[in-house]
């Protein structure tokens, strides 16, 4: 229902702007007129109130906004079940920007409006909201607003054919760390590690965009504290339109594929990201067993969020022609954490004792894949760990 008390009212561009004016006009008055400390603590009432009266004609004028706004802070809370790299992230989180307090704004004129973890560009707003790093793995909460509409056909899950349950955004990113003694260069794929290409979440709306960015990690070079780079020149998605590309394979024939078109997104979107790194909860079993052709399992590293083993590989053996399995305590096979096929995710699955099976990648593919009945009879090697 319209309500026309408020059509008089000129909104402030800025919500920060708009509040801090009002919170600051409120004190001003306040304290010339109160002393005591029971008079302070009616002054942080009055700028409460104050608050919520600048927030409620804001939220009444633009509806969106008030869905927005708790989203900073709260990505991983909202989307961490949905993606495929999984896991309970918000139980243990370095939050690094989140909406103020009204006592926060009163003394930060700026916190919403010049924070490191935001950057725009060309119309595109990007939001680090929040970072857990664990031994294994680096995952970083963005928000992503746009002053218009992304177009309706990034939005998947709303396609009745289409299967995940969360959309995805691809990016052009390059990213690094600062540690002493190593190079800018040192994450890419010169170096076989690639550098963010998507972020998995939902859209909150039509222009705002909450996802997760996981970024492995070799836990051998990364120290407990170091500067992570993510530099983002890209943001795109696909379209419902095709073009056509004609390609002759080797034996001449002649293929047409159909490329879905994307629609982009450019701009520079720089963040320097001080990480601490936890251990927290890893456990390590080593096993340093192998069968009679040299093929085995060195160790099985499991974390808050993953698990995975390092097999061990006769010489001169190519590691691409053997598949890691790993079932669960209820004997069911654990789903791969993201794109990486070497990587298990914990999330919802009873982990405390796995069952770790090395197979023929060929005779996996086609014949062991998804029984973990066929996996056990067929695998080249298998090995029982104990968290």
């Amino acid at each position: 229902m319209q309500n026309n008390r408020f059509d008089a009212i000129i909104i402030p561009k800025e919500l920060d702007n708009a509040v801090r004016l009002g919170i600051e006009a409120g004190i001003r008055r306040q304290k010339k007129q109160l002393k005591t400390k029971r008079a302070i603590r009616y002054t942080a009432l009055a700028a409460t109130a104050m608050l919520a009266v600048c927030l409620s004609i804001l939220f009444i004028s633009n509806p969106s906004l008030a869905a927005k706004l708790p989203i900073i802070g709260r990505i991983f809370s909202q989307v961490q079940d949905k993606v495929s790299y999984k896991g309970e992230f918000d139980s243990d989180k370095d939050t690094v920007v989140a909406i103020p307090a009204a006592e926060e704004m009163t003394s930060s004129v700026n916190a919403m409006t010049e924070n490191p973890y935001t950057q725009t560009s060309n119309g595109l707003t990007v939001t680090v909201s929040e970072i857990n790093c664990s031994a294994q793995a680096l995952y970083l909460a963005l928000c992503i607003e746009n002053e218009e509409d992304f177009p309706t056909d990034f939005i998947k899950t709303k396609q009745k054919d289409y299967v995940p349950d969360y959309d995805i955004l691809s990016l052009v990113s390059i990213d690094y760390y600062d540690i002493a003694g190593m190079e800018k260069s040192k994450r890419g794929p010169e170096n076989g590690v690639c550098s963010p290409y998507y972020i998995e979440g939902e859209f909150v709306d039509a222009r705002t965009f909450a996802g997760i960015i996981r970024v492995p990690l070799d836990d051998a070079a990364y120290p407990e504290q170091f500067t992570y780079y993510l530099e983002i020149s890209d943001i795109y998605g696909e379209l419902f339109t095709y073009e056509e590309e004609t390609l002759t394979d080797p034996d001449g024939n002649v293929v047409t594929l159909k490329n879905p078109q994307t629609k982009h997104y450019t701009g520079t979107w720089n963040f320097a990201l001080n990480i601490t790194r936890t251990e927290d909860g890893q456990q390590t079993v080593t096993v340093n067993q192998t069968n009679a052709d040299g093929l085995g399992i060195a160790s099985v590293k499991k974390t808050s969020f993953e698990i995975t083993a390092q097999p061990l590989f006769p010489e001169g053996a190519n590691e691409a022609d053997y598949a890691t399995v790993i079932c669960d305590a209820d004997g069911q096979i654990l789903d791969t954490q993201g794109d990486n096929a070497e990587v298990f995710s914990t999330y919802g699955r009873n982990t405390d004792t796995v069952q770790v099976y090395l197979c023929d990648y060929l005779q996996y593919m086609n014949e062991l894949k998804g029984s973990p009945e066929k996996i056990a009879k067929g695998a080249l090697f298998h090995t029982e760990i104990t968290f």
